[in-house]
């Protein structure tokens, strides 16, 4: 949506500190902030207050607002997701990688249980070698279970170079885990006979 002339004039103003145009923004786009991040955090006491804080943090950027001719709401709503990820990941107890439980069923033996247990623990190994870009992204998206636009927002990266960069980790995991197995077969004893 373009800029409307009315609201780049308010935008103009804002810029310069008058506190009655920032509050005619405020107006006009809280409801469509406040729907935004409700869809977030799915709580609306919650919302009202990121929103809240949302529009204080553009109050105190809004000279830094570059007009592209796009409606300032995107900026806002841009604000406002940026504090309800973090919300979210305040909210979310964070996950150690020692923590990660293997999966079992109840029908398999011990075998089978302490070998997925044993692979978890190489996973776990492979994921700590990662450089911390990909650590974080990898225990982001699959140990705090969030979404590739949370982990973007997190980071400050586009959902497209968080895909890329998950990719790449996994690709590296692959390859410590081959390296690791292709060691630890060629450090076995050999039995002659």
């Amino acid at each position: 949506m373009a800029i409307s002339p009315e609201e780049r004039i308010l935008i103009s103003r804002a810029i310069k500190r008058d506190r009655e145009a920032f509050a005619r923004l405020y107006v006009q786009y809280y409801e469509p902030v406040l729907r935004r991040v409700i869809s977030i955090v799915k709580r609306r006491d919650e919302a009202e207050d990121i929103a809240g804080e949302a529009f204080l943090r553009a109050w105190n950027a809004v000279d830094r607002f570059e007009d592209r001719d796009i409606s300032i709401l995107a900026w806002l709503c841009k604000i406002a997701e940026r504090r309800a990820y973090e919300h979210l990941r305040k909210r979310r107890p964070a996950v150690g990688l020692d923590q990660i439980d293997v999966q079992t069923n109840p029908e398999d033996g011990p075998e089978a249980v302490a070998e997925r247990q044993a692979e978890a623990a190489d996973v776990r190994r492979a994921i700590v070698k990662l450089p911390a870009v990909q650590r974080e992204v990898i225990s982001q998206r699959f140990l705090q279970h969030l979404s590739y636009d949370a982990i973007g927002a997190s980071l400050g990266k586009p959902v497209g170079t968080v895909r890329v960069i998950q990719h790449r980790a996994l690709i590296a995991i692959r390859s410590i885990l081959r390296e690791e197995r292709s060691k630890a077969g060629s450090a076995s004893p050999t039995v002659s006979k």
